[in-house]
Protein backbone atom coordinates (compact mmCIF):
# COMPACT_ATOMS: atom_id res chain seq x y z
CA UNK A 1 0.00 0.00 0.00
CA UNK A 2 2.79 2.52 1.12
CA UNK A 3 4.67 1.76 -2.17
CA UNK A 4 1.95 2.05 -4.40
CA UNK A 5 0.69 5.39 -2.61
CA UNK A 6 4.45 7.04 -2.00
CA UNK A 7 6.76 4.98 -4.41
CA UNK A 8 8.79 3.73 -1.44
CA UNK A 9 8.42 2.23 2.63
CA UNK A 10 9.49 5.02 4.54
CA UNK A 11 12.17 3.26 6.87
CA UNK A 12 11.10 4.19 9.96
CA UNK A 13 7.27 3.06 10.48
CA UNK A 14 6.82 0.05 12.28
CA UNK A 15 6.55 -3.18 10.46
CA UNK A 16 2.87 -3.94 10.69
CA UNK A 17 2.35 -0.61 8.95
CA UNK A 18 5.26 -1.19 6.44
CA UNK A 19 3.78 -4.50 5.02
CA UNK A 20 0.34 -4.24 3.02
CA UNK A 21 -0.96 -8.27 3.71
CA UNK A 22 -0.96 -7.34 7.51
CA UNK A 23 -2.90 -4.18 7.57
CA UNK A 24 -6.09 -6.34 7.26
CA UNK A 25 -5.55 -8.81 9.67
CA UNK A 26 -4.46 -5.79 12.02
CA UNK A 27 -7.76 -4.15 11.42
CA UNK A 28 -9.62 -7.13 11.83
CA UNK A 29 -7.80 -7.42 15.49
CA UNK A 30 -8.93 -4.26 16.67
CA UNK A 31 -12.43 -4.52 15.33
CA UNK A 32 -12.55 -8.18 17.64
CA UNK A 33 -11.14 -6.35 20.40
CA UNK A 34 -14.24 -3.18 20.29
CA UNK A 35 -17.03 -5.96 20.56
CA UNK A 36 -15.61 -8.02 22.90
CA UNK A 37 -15.13 -4.05 25.14
CA UNK A 38 -18.54 -3.36 24.09
CA UNK A 39 -20.07 -6.46 24.92
CA UNK A 40 -18.46 -6.39 28.57
CA UNK A 41 -19.64 -3.02 29.02
CA UNK A 42 -23.39 -3.58 27.74
CA UNK A 43 -24.57 -1.45 24.83
CA UNK A 44 -24.12 2.05 26.39
CA UNK A 45 -22.89 3.11 29.42
CA UNK A 46 -25.59 5.67 30.28
CA UNK A 47 -28.56 5.86 32.05
CA UNK A 48 -31.93 6.80 32.04
CA UNK A 49 -32.19 6.56 35.79
CA UNK A 50 -35.96 4.61 35.10
CA UNK A 51 -37.78 3.35 38.68
CA UNK A 52 -40.76 0.68 38.56
CA UNK A 53 -44.38 2.68 39.70
CA UNK A 54 -44.06 -0.13 42.81
CA UNK A 55 -41.06 1.01 43.41
CA UNK A 56 -41.84 4.71 43.98
CA UNK A 57 -42.25 6.27 46.74
CA UNK A 58 -45.76 8.43 46.97
CA UNK A 59 -43.87 11.88 46.89
CA UNK A 60 -42.11 10.49 43.67
CA UNK A 61 -45.42 9.14 42.36
CA UNK A 62 -47.29 12.55 43.21
CA UNK A 63 -44.03 14.68 41.35
CA UNK A 64 -44.52 12.34 38.27
CA UNK A 65 -48.44 12.99 37.66
CA UNK A 66 -47.71 16.81 38.30
CA UNK A 67 -45.14 16.72 35.71
CA UNK A 68 -47.89 15.77 32.67
CA UNK A 69 -46.90 18.33 30.30
CA UNK A 70 -43.23 18.29 31.01
CA UNK A 71 -42.15 21.26 32.11
CA UNK A 72 -40.72 20.61 35.34
CA UNK A 73 -38.23 18.08 33.73
CA UNK A 74 -37.50 20.49 31.06
CA UNK A 75 -37.19 23.32 33.59
CA UNK A 76 -34.34 20.86 35.58
CA UNK A 77 -33.01 19.26 32.50
CA UNK A 78 -31.12 20.84 29.63
CA UNK A 79 -30.90 17.68 27.36
CA UNK A 80 -34.92 17.32 27.90
CA UNK A 81 -35.45 20.48 27.16
CA UNK A 82 -33.26 20.47 23.95
CA UNK A 83 -34.76 17.47 22.32
CA UNK A 84 -38.33 18.96 22.45
CA UNK A 85 -37.00 21.69 20.17
CA UNK A 86 -36.84 21.25 16.92
CA UNK A 87 -33.49 20.81 15.02
CA UNK A 88 -32.64 24.35 13.85
CA UNK A 89 -33.36 25.67 17.44
CA UNK A 90 -31.17 23.07 18.77
CA UNK A 91 -28.63 24.39 16.69
CA UNK A 92 -29.29 27.94 17.85
CA UNK A 93 -29.62 26.41 21.62
CA UNK A 94 -26.11 26.25 22.09
CA UNK A 95 -25.25 29.97 22.77
CA UNK A 96 -28.22 30.72 24.72
CA UNK A 97 -27.38 30.39 28.77
CA UNK A 98 -29.21 28.88 31.11
CA UNK A 99 -30.69 32.25 32.67
CA UNK A 100 -31.95 32.65 29.11
CA UNK A 101 -33.35 28.81 28.53
CA UNK A 102 -35.19 29.69 31.99
CA UNK A 103 -36.65 32.73 31.56
CA UNK A 104 -37.77 31.72 28.26
CA UNK A 105 -39.73 28.44 29.88
CA UNK A 106 -41.30 31.11 32.57
CA UNK A 107 -42.43 33.69 29.87
CA UNK A 108 -44.07 31.09 28.01
CA UNK A 109 -45.92 29.78 30.56
CA UNK A 110 -46.90 33.18 32.09
CA UNK A 111 -48.30 33.87 28.17
CA UNK A 112 -50.03 30.86 28.12
CA UNK A 113 -51.97 31.98 31.56
CA UNK A 114 -52.27 35.44 30.66
CA UNK A 115 -54.46 34.55 27.60
CA UNK A 116 -57.92 35.61 27.82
Amino acid sequence: WLKRHFGAVAPNLPRHLSTPHTSGLHMMALLRRAATLALRRGARASSTAVVSSSAESMSQKAWRWLDITGFLTKWHSRRAWILDLDPPSRAASMMMTEYERRLLLWLTWMNFFFMP
